[in-house]
């Protein structure tokens, strides 16, 4: 039986350290939308497409995409909760009204550089791993840290660890300096502007 990859993209409205960064524009568009148009490219390889948020800014472009919206609670929108509380809600809300999945493909809004060709092979690589999540990471670093582009968990994993990338999860080698940038600070923001 075909397993089911649900991709979720968690934009909150708030950020820490660059003001309502998900809804920076980024060229033409706002930092979310890079992601959505992202998704569209591979939306085959999902059973559906939901967008966690406490954002009405974020919720009408996820309506005008034609995804899933999900209104993320306050308690799973402060600066304290973790992209795993709200990924365990997201999952559970989805099971409960639209039926079960088995791989949660998370986007972040931070990573505006991902292609459609690092989408697939992270699914693929999943496909290869079914047991084992998925994490994106800087190849020209030698220590393998997760760069934020892209994770892939078996929901039974993340509902036991609730981590994306526990230990001794397959590493996903990203060569491109500019597809691996993930926007946290203004620096990173003028980066990616320099990028467009």
């Amino acid at each position: 039986m075909k397993k089911k990859y649900l991709a979720l993209v968690l934009a909150r409205k708030n950020s820490l350290r660059l003001k309502n960064k998900n809804i920076l524009k980024l060229g033409k568009f706002p930092l979310v939308i890079h992601s959505f148009k992202q998704i569209v490219k591979a939306k085959s390889l999902f059973v559906d497409v939901l967008v966690s948020s406490d954002s009405l800014k974020i919720k009408k472009y996820t309506l005008r995409y034609g995804f899933k919206y999900l209104k993320r609670p306050k308690n799973l929108s402060t600066k304290n909760s973790t992209s795993e509380s709200a990924a365990i809600h997201a999952a559970n809300y989805y099971k409960k009204n639209f039926g079960n999945l088995d791989y949660i493909v998370l986007f972040q809004p931070t990573s505006p550089f991902r292609t459609k060709k690092t989408i697939m092979r992270a699914v693929n690589l999943s496909r290869n791993y079914p047991t084992k999540q998925i994490v994106s990471v800087n190849k020209l670093i030698k220590k393998k840290i997760p760069n934020g582009l892209i994770y892939i968990t078996p929901l039974k994993k993340l509902l036991k660890y609730k981590t994306f990338s526990y230990q001794n999860f397959i590493p996903l080698n990203i060569l491109s300096k500019k597809e691996s940038l993930d926007i946290d600070t203004i620096e990173d923001f003028k980066l990616a502007q320099k990028y467009v």
